[in-house]
């Protein structure tokens, strides 16, 4: 069957099993045609191919929803000697009522019985609404409704529910969403032996009658600096009540934007933030919500409410952009004072790519105090000898290290950064075959420096085509070690704009937990902190475990894709099928294999780990146990 007919074949199946959608597959055809003609045909069957993808895999995960693997999870919650109530904040104003009858229904389905249902009505004009939840309040005393006598704004409604609960902790829930059954069980699960102050999950986004999944939203582990670029973070969330009423509530002066706000003055005061990387809401996609309708106001709100954050964190002078992208935004950070860089570049031979290299580097740094060290590594060709000779000649910033013996990466970079003495506060370090394309790079490095728990800085890489990437940061524990993030993805989007990768990976600064030494900033005092570079590691993952225990000292590793540079390695080369350092790849998995077995707390474990491009897991299924990842004072600790 041709591909025409396959995806002919699966756009029949998908109307055949939803009926429903029949009127509008007509109309989006219809409209698709007239606006783009063929083109606009064959996207529109392409989009319905992928949808067609995700409902069926939504299927197999429900699946697992049987009652042998269910019931050992409702014994471990019965024996809790002091079940947590949770309290579900829900607003609701003029709720279409089908959709307000399945939101209470799927609390009330939830398998942790010990929860409060506390809605706050703002308002309704509609007289079916209160009458609605009158009946499901008569007939459950669990749920509790407050009703306001006019319409304020869903912040005020959300602090009327919160000033009604009694519970630990408190969920929200939007008036016209889903939970999942478990979701309140896996949230209790983690108060129970936890104790955290916020709590959040993966999520699916549902067309508007729930009958067909849009997306998926697999969230990574708590990222401050990601938080700061998206708000990623949206359902399902749970706090500590206490903090809740700490902290004031919502913010009643926001009519939009109220919950990133939240979440925000709630990271800034939570000690420990669990994730739980399962889907446990169903976000209803309806064009009528705010946040589709004002987008523009939305961006000026959240820009406003990202500035506030900053200040209170003692950041006012950072600057807050919006991306071409809606709702992603840019903090430019200040450049540290008496900020002085040694690029360090350790090559043998291959001066034709160290002169550009260089040249490269002149071309795009200025305002910096830097000086460029080559550590020569028993160079013997001609050419080469005789640039390396004219380089050191060149400037007075730049400095010819030589080194001799056996090739030993992290040994020649230890020994060149020693001998440079304190005179630094940032090292580069810097492939031979790395050319500067943009100004501005190495200032956007040091401006995420600037932050004290900032170790060091990663950038994007870009291979010599310049269209697909090389460098999107590194996932430990990708192809069964670890692999860059992004790789061979096509940088910008057939509109131009850049690819955001998943929730603004390719984008966003955001914390990883390793990047490539091929481009890599990192603090002086935080290299001599580590030791450096681990020697038993002569050329294979010296990078990843130099970042793995800058992380263990405490301190973040953030990836910023607004560095962009060119990595003159060979597309070619693609992924290695034999192991060219086996040793090092023996020592890397032996000293960090906990790392490795419980997973990377940025990388979601519903994702494939052997794919580069955050693709969906093909054994994607329902987990009776997920991995917690539990994020405690900077530190990440991955529980089942």
């Amino acid at each position: 069957m041709s591909r025409k007919l396959k995806k002919l074949a699966a756009f029949a199946r998908l109307l055949a099993r939803n009926p429903g959608k029949i009127p509008s597959a007509v109309k989006g055809l219809s409209a698709s045609y007239v606006q783009s003609g063929v083109p606009g045909l064959k996207n529109f069957f392409h989009t319905f191919s992928v949808l067609e993808g995700f409902d069926r895999a939504w299927e197999i995960y429900r699946r697992g929803f049987v009652d042998y693997r269910v019931k050992p999870l409702r014994e471990i919650g019965a024996n809790w000697s002091d079940p947590p109530l949770i309290s579900v904040l829900m607003p609701t104003y003029n709720t279409p009522l089908p959709l307000l009858c399945a939101a209470i229904e799927s609390v009330q389905a939830q398998w942790y019985p010990h929860w409060e249902l506390c809605v706050a009505d703002d308002g309704s004009t509609d007289p079916q609404v209160l009458a609605t939840l009158q009946r499901y309040a008569a007939n459950d005393p669990r749920i509790r409704i407050s009703q306001s006598v006019r319409n304020t704004n869903t912040a005020a409604a959300s602090n009327r529910a919160l000033a009604m609960a009694t519970g630990r902790y408190c969920a929200l829930l939007d008036h016209d969403d889903l939970l999942e059954p478990q979701a309140l069980w896996r949230f209790a699960d983690s108060i129970v032996e936890d104790a955290p102050d916020f709590l959040y999950s993966d999520e699916v986004l549902v067309d508007e009658n729930a009958t067909s999944i849009q997306n998926w939203v697999f969230r990574p582990g708590f990222s401050l600096e990601r938080l700061r670029g998206h708000p990623y973070i949206v359902h399902l969330v749970c706090f500590r009540t206490a903090l809740l009423r700490e902290i004031g509530g919502f913010d009643e002066r926001l009519a939009i934007s109220h919950d990133y706000d939240l979440i925000l003055r709630v990271a800034e005061r939570a000690d420990k933030v669990v994730h739980i990387p399962e889907v446990l809401y169903q976000w209803r996609q309806r064009g009528s919500s705010t946040g589709h309708q004002k987008k523009a106001e939305v961006e000026a709100v959240s820009k406003q409410v990202l500035k506030s954050h900053l200040e209170r964190c003692g950041l006012s002078e950072a600057r807050v952009e919006a991306r071409e992208r809606f709702n992603y935004y840019k903090v430019d950070y200040p450049l540290p004072e008496k900020a002085r860089v040694a690029i360090v570049i350790p090559t043998k031979n291959y001066g034709h790519l160290v002169r550009q290299c260089v040249e490269s580097l002149h071309r795009t740094i200025s305002g910096i105090d830097y000086d460029i060290v080559l550590i020569d590594h028993d160079s013997d060709q001609p050419e080469s000898l005789a640039y390396f000779d004219e380089f050191e000649r060149q400037r007075p910033n730049h400095r010819r290290l030589r080194h001799q013996g056996a090739f030993n990466f992290s040994s020649i970079n230890n020994r060149a950064i020693r001998s440079l003495g304190k005179g630094y506060s940032h090292l580069l370090l810097c492939n031979n075959d790395i050319e500067a394309i943009e100004p501005g790079w190495l200032d956007t490095m040091l401006r995420l420096s600037y932050q004290s728990d900032i170790g060091a800085v990663g950038a994007l890489l870009l291979y010599p085509d310049r269209t697909l990437i090389q460098h999107g940061g590194v996932c430990v524990g990708l192809y069964g070690a670890a692999e860059h993030y992004g790789k061979f993805m096509k940088w910008r989007l057939e509109d131009g704009e850049r690819h955001p990768g998943a929730l603004g990976s390719l984008l966003i600064n955001h914390e990883v937990s390793a990047v490539t030494a091929a481009c890599l900033l990192i603090k002086s005092e935080v290299f001599e902190q580590i030791e450096g570079f681990c020697e038993k590691m002569a050329v294979g993952f010296g990078d990843v475990d130099l970042c793995l225990r800058v992380r263990e000292a405490g301190y973040r590793i953030v990836m910023s894709p607004d560095a962009v540079l060119i990595h003159h390695e060979s597309v070619s080369r693609g992924k290695s099928r034999t192991d060219p350092h086996p040793l090092d790849s023996a020592f890397y998995r032996q000293r960090w294999a906990s790392f490795l077995a419980n997973g990377d707390p940025y990388y979601n474990p519903n994702f494939d780990l052997g794919q580069t491009n955050w693709t969906i897991r093909p054994d994607f299924h329902w987990e009776q146990f997920p991995k917690r990842r539990i994020h405690n004072a900077g530190r990440f600790t991955i529980l089942n």
